[in-house]
């Protein structure tokens, strides 16, 4: 069972993200996650209305923190040579740093990602998340506006 401390509930609330929904991701993903040895921490993700949402944990459930995107993934643009440091445990297969298209509001464009190219999954770390999509989605937001 999933938990989350104190301080990881505030940085959930900050980012509109609701508790119940990080723990239904951590408590529902199965195997249909990617790991990362060297971290000691699992990323899984779900979509959830109009945004994929993150829930970042250790072996224990611990949360260690949760974020979102609205952009939409699409394909695996550039699958990537350079190993990540993570594997799929769906499939034991290690991740890439490639490239995924993302479309939102009618726009695609391209951004870097976690590939997986055996199963076609695509991950975005919390730093690009919150920072580099985060931007985009503002920015076709106020184009189309």
């Amino acid at each position: 069972m999933a938990t989350i401390s104190a301080a990881v509930k505030e940085i959930i609330e900050k980012r509109g993200l609701k508790e119940a929904d990080i723990i239904g991701i951590v408590d529902g993903c199965g195997d249909d996650k990617i790991f990362n040895k060297e971290k000691g921490l699992y990323i899984a993700k779900k979509e959830i209305g109009d945004a994929t949402v993150y829930a970042v944990f250790d072996e224990a459930g611990d949360v260690k923190s949760a974020y979102s995107h609205k952009m939409k993934i699409l394909d695996i643009v550039l699958p990537g040579e350079e190993d990540s440091g993570w594997v799929y445990v769906k499939n034991g297969q290690p991740l890439k740093n490639g490239h995924t298209n993302l479309t939102y509001l009618g726009a695609t464009r391209s951004g870097p990602s976690l590939t997986e190219p055996v199963s076609g999954n695509s991950w975005f770390e919390e730093y690009l998340a919150v920072g580099a999509l985060t931007t985009a989605e503002g920015l076709f937001q106020q184009k189309r506006a």
